[in-house]
């Protein structure tokens, strides 16, 4: 048996920024001396923990979705029944958190199981509609019975995350002199939680039933005479995007503190299809990616809103969210995990000349985040620089973003006055795609 081979230099590179970025800067950036720039705070600590319990739902109905070609509207249900049950054994029972998000997850796994057997017979669109009245159909019932969920006045939950892991916070006190609030620990809970869960997720797209999974959705048929049990996959895929929609609803209880009929509705889950075809179906990194834009292009607006002259009304809020996610259908249409890969492949034919125009962009960037942040505050100044660092680095970027816009558009116009695929054969999606833009997620 082979052994693997070591990790690029490059690679390591990345996971070593990746990895200070997520450890130190998001949660302890505030501890940096002044003169650094792009202190978060708070809410932005927040605001990353939405990330990874987002990206959590995601890996699960992308791992249905995008790797089984299962079509579910009906996620917000599952991450109600893990939410709910985590709220309700700590609140009414005092168990740890850790347990109780286990058990959500066990709990809306065993859901997902008993609601996949009869959606055997349904597939495509009919799916989808059938998932969605399960989440039309969810507040109402947690509104029902009231004896169990509190009814319409949800669940407070707050737990010390700290107070729980207290020799923990204690070597952290001692040894590194950090003193974490409760924010900061929740979100080294829901970071330390997606991280297992992406790695079980990329371990499951490669073993044998991720490969049973993506043989069905390529062709039933196929996979059949190949002696692959379809009922049996079918079912269990939508028993794990379950199980990883209940971790996310218990990870849920520890970020926000609260839950209720109202959380979950079906825009909910609506936003979740969204994300993974945003992100990139059949893409692990597409799954990060698309949570990432679910929290954070809502808040665009709002940014935007800092320039002088330059506010949206709160009513274009959702305007500028379906304009954004139109311009990423037209410029990514293999969603932000093929567009990404694309813009590896560019900068990769052009190392040294790459590294020398981010280096400069960084530097400038920087410098004019200072002093715009000096001149006319902390807002603008921010914007100031990634304007200037996306100047300088424009030369890498667009040409990328174009052409894989002019290639979307392409294959756009050639499905829609080409000729009917004949029988058997189905038409441009994410499995008809060029090996060049594929997503290598599941290679």
């Amino acid at each position: 048996m082979r052994r693997p081979g070591p990790l690029p230099t490059g690679k390591l590179i990345v996971f070593a920024i990746l990895a200070f970025f997520l450890l130190w800067w998001v949660p302890l950036s505030h501890v940096l001396p002044e003169w650094v720039p792009l202190s978060l705070g708070t809410y932005r600590t927040y605001q990353a923990s939405m990330i990874a319990m987002w990206a959590i739902v995601a890996l699960g109905l992308n791992i249905l979705t995008g790797y089984n070609g299962q079509i579910s509207l009906g996620h917000g249900a599952f991450v109600a029944a893990g939410g709910y049950t985590s709220a309700i054994l700590m609140v009414d029972y005092g168990w740890p958190f850790p347990v109780t998000i286990i058990l959500g997850g066990v709990i809306a796994g065993t859901l997902g199981f008993l609601i996949g057997i009869p959606a055997l017979r349904l597939t495509g669109p009919y799916l989808g509609i059938a998932t969605l009245g399960l989440a039309l159909a969810t507040p109402q019932i947690l509104k029902k019975y009231d004896g169990l969920t509190h009814g319409t006045q949800g669940i407070n939950v707050r737990t010390e995350v700290g107070d729980q892991v207290g020799v923990l916070a204690d070597f952290m006190h001692d040894v590194f002199g950090i003193h974490l609030n409760n924010d900061q620990w929740i979100y080294f809970v829901a970071l330390f939680i997606a991280v297992v869960m992406t790695v079980l997720a990329i371990n499951i797209v490669r073993s044998r039933i991720g490969r049973a999974f993506v043989a069905i959705r390529d062709s039933e048929i196929a996979a059949q005479a190949m002696g692959i049990s379809v009922p049996r996959y079918k079912t269990m895929a939508f028993a794990i995007s379950a199980f990883y929609a209940g971790i996310a609803g218990g990870t849920y209880t520890q970020v926000v503190g609260y839950v209720s009929p109202e959380s979950f509705n079906f825009l909910l889950s609506i936003n979740f299809l969204t994300t993974i075809v945003v992100g990139g179906l059949a893409s692990i990194l597409g799954s990060v990616l698309g949570a990432a834009g679910l929290v954070v292009v809502p808040e665009l607006p709002g940014i935007v809103g800092f320039i002088p002259g330059a506010g949206l009304p709160a009513e274009l809020s959702w305007a500028f969210y379906g304009a954004a996610l139109i311009l990423v259908m037209i410029f990514a249409p293999y969603g932000l995990a093929g567009l990404f890969h694309r813009l590896v492949r560019w900068l990769a034919a052009r190392p040294r000349a790459a590294l020398g125009n981010v280096a400069a962009g960084v530097v400038l960037g920087m410098a004019a985040l200072v002093l715009a942040e000096q001149l006319v505050g902390e807002s603008v100044g921010q914007i100031v620089g990634v304007t200037v660092f996306l100047l300088i680095t424009s030369w890498l970027w667009v040409p990328a973003l174009t052409r894989a816009g002019a290639h979307g558009y392409r294959r756009s116009a050639e499905a829609l006055r080409g000729p009917p695929a004949p029988p058997g054969q189905t038409g441009a999606g994410p499995d008809d795609r060029s090996s060049e833009d594929r997503p290598d997620a599941e290679r």
